[in-house]
């Protein structure tokens, strides 16, 4: 919430201008004081008041037509408080309809017009109005290098009703994402001091509730909880039921993160019928995913689901992206626990790609932040120049002829306008690039998150197939094999044969034992005890030890820190797998002596280091060999956000480093 600051209207008023509405009584009263007006300069400002309480929040256009009304007597009178009223009112309708560098502009002329004067009020009110703007436009130091002009001169004035407002703006820049969360809680704790010794209930009343919000980003819950209890009685004082609203949502939002789910229901129903009261849908989509998590907290599971899909459908109508990325979050947590596996599954995919959707919104959002501040920075610089040029041309013009000055000024007109429509032109095909190349980084982030989505479901595929073939393996065919061996034992038991069948029996019953050893071993690779009874580490561990003991490869195991490894059971499986992959390489392809494998963990980072001491490869025929090893290797790889450095040289083996974030 951003607020502005009029000259002599001696009020602080809100971008929102909920008193700003077009409503007859409002409209009577300030036409007629138009029309009563006793002289130009107290018509001026009737003028002035009539856009901004009328019609600025409703018809911004009809708001700059009185305000043209007003400028021209302000001009006529040569009247600066009026010159600076219609700067600050006419700016910020420029402002609403996004139209930032005329915004900053027309707050650029305030200042000029401000500093002439040794009014601090009037440079208080225009620096922090053009602070306002380039908070806009998204240019976060300038905004801030205003507002501290602004506090300097309302400090210099003892001003504290427009210091906290001043405050409670800094604040609001400071606590947006990305930006620095000690600044903001410096800049809203003095806000609520400042607004609290001149009971300013209104500026305080948002200041305690954006700065609850900077504690919760800090993990100071209790001391959220203390101020947004404060900011309640506030708004129920005020019967401000918009504020209520939000004050009680971020109410529940605490107790989710403190799991004090039985105290969600009181706050939920008072949610909801305020949500009505006030016309705030979108709101209820919040409602229904707290009575949600308040059903989870007491096992009724139906009433979850019931609640959560309410909520989806509400979400989805009302664009609250954030609220059904939770939804999806906690049906699959039902879903999992009443034993729904495939329904677990959908709303996972669901959750991920409403996630993929939010950080493709946020990219275009931070794009566009920075074109908006791009075409802001380069209009201050253009107007910079042309005001450069305007002074020189000035000096001129007392020096020379009628006869030079018409010449020149011609001149220098068709220049500009040269200039000008050539700054256009170059302007719109740079503008026309960007778009394109912005489009084009959106079709390959979704098409790189579509693939990444296509690589886990295969890849949960193949390890749910291959744990029902080991299991169909070792209960079926080895039960059948061990079985049949069993049988024969004691057929030879019961049975008189000779010296020479004897042996044959013998023979048929070691080939038999190497049948069900091979099964056990083929069973195993494909769905490995040890890394569902074991921890990963000791998975690997007893997999190399495996390698080495049949025979094919000697393999050193080493591993450090990895016992700290806090990651879910499809990471284990996937980093599992790239291990195997890479040693039935080693055995298959490079006729090495022996192999390697480290596995590391460090600051969030899984190493994954193989090498071995065989023939080596040829790095430039890696992505074009034969076989699906290596693709298959990749997949994994970059299904888990991971890069891939392989090191080789023919006769001097391979060395393969594998990062991974956990």
């Amino acid at each position: 919430m951003r607020y502005l600051l009029l000259f002599s209207f001696y009020l602080v008023l809100s971008p929102f201008k909920s008193a700003a509405q077009d409503n007859a009584k409002d409209r009577a009263k300030y036409f007629a004081a138009v029309k009563n007006s006793m002289d130009d300069s107290t018509k001026m400002m009737n003028l002035i008041g009539l856009g901004y309480k009328v019609y600025a929040g409703s018809k911004p256009d009809s708001a700059l037509y009185y305000y043209n009304m007003a400028y021209a007597i302000a001009i006529r009178l040569k009247n600066k408080t009026g010159l600076l009223k219609y700067y600050a009112c006419y700016g910020d309708v420029l402002s609403s309809k996004a139209k930032n560098f005329e915004a900053i502009n027309m707050a650029l002329k305030a200042v000029a017009l401000a500093e002439t004067t040794n009014n601090d009020y009037f440079k208080g009110a225009a620096y922090n109005n053009i602070a306002g703007c380039y908070t806009d436009a998204s240019d976060i130091e300038k905004a801030y290098a205003y507002y501290l002009k602004a506090v300097a001169a309302y400090e210099r004035l003892n001003d504290k009703k427009h210091l906290a407002a001043v405050y409670a703006n800094i604040l609001g820049i400071f606590s947006s994402v990305g930006h620095s969360p000690q600044k903001a809680l410096e800049y809203g704790l003095k806000a609520i001091a400042v607004s609290r010794s001149v009971n300013n209930e209104n500026v305080l009343q948002e200041a305690l509730l954006n700065v609850s919000f900077v504690y919760v980003n800090l993990g100071k819950l209790n001391k959220a909880l203390a101020l947004l209890k404060e900011a309640k009685a506030i708004s129920e004082r005020l019967n401000d039921k918009i504020a209520l609203l939000s004050e009680l949502v971020a109410f529940n939002n605490i107790f989710v993160l403190q799991d004090k789910y039985d105290l969600l229901k009181n706050y939920t129903d008072e949610i909801m019928l305020l949500s009505k009261e006030t016309g705030n849908k979108r709101v209820l989509a919040d409602a229904e995913y707290f009575l949600a998590l308040y059903a989870f907290n007491q096992k009724d599971y139906v009433s979850v689901k019931s609640h959560l899909k309410t909520s989806v459908a509400i979400a989805q109508e009302t664009g609250a992206i954030l609220v059904e990325e939770k939804d999806y979050s906690v049906l699959g947590d039902v879903e999992l626990l009443t034993g729904n596996i495939a329904a677990y599954h959908h709303n996972r995919l669901l959750e991920d790609s409403v996630r993929a959707k939010l950080h493709a919104d946020q990219i275009l959002i931070n794009t566009q932040e920075l074109e908006t501040k791009y075409n802001v920075s380069k209009k201050e610089a253009e107007i910079s120049n042309l005001n450069k040029e305007k002074q020189i041309r000035e000096l001129t013009l007392q020096k020379r002829s009628i006869y030079i000055v018409v010449l020149t000024c011609a001149v220098v007109a068709l220049l500009i306008i040269a200039w000008l429509l050539r700054n256009n032109s170059i302007r719109k095909e740079k503008l026309l690039i960007s778009e394109r190349e912005l489009k084009e980084q959106q079709i390959q982030i979704l098409e790189k998150e579509k693939e990444l989505l296509s690589t886990q479901a295969l890849m949960e595929g193949q390890e749910a197939e291959r744990s029902r073939l080991a299991k169909d393996l070792h209960d079926g065919l080895g039960g059948i094999l061990t079985g049949t061996k069993y049988s024969l034992s004691s057929m030879k038991q019961n049975m008189i044969i000779s010296a020479e069948n004897a042996a044959a029996f013998e023979k048929t019953m070691n080939m038999l034992d190497q049948s069900i050893t091979e099964l056990r071993r083929v069973a195993h690779n494909m769905m490995p005890e040890s890394l569902l009874k074991l921890s990963l580490n000791d998975a690997l561990e007893d997999y190399c030890h495996q390698v080495t003991h049949s025979g094919a490869l000697p393999v050193t195991y080493q591993s450090f820190g990895i016992d700290k490894l806090q990651a879910d059971e499809a990471v284990k499986i996937a980093v599992y797998r790239i291990v195997q992959e890479l040693i039935n390489n080693v055995v298959k392809h490079a006729d090495a002596k022996s192999a390697i494998v480290q596995i590391t963990l460090k600051e969030n980072v899984l190493g994954i280091t193989v090498e071995d001491d065989g023939k080596g490869i040829e790095l430039s025929e890696l992505s074009v060999a034969e076989g699906m090893g290596y693709k298959n290797l990749k997949s994994r790889v970059d299904f888990l956000k991971g890069n891939i450095d392989v090191k080789s040289e023919p006769g001097k083996g391979t060395s393969i480093f594998i990062q991974l974030p956990v």
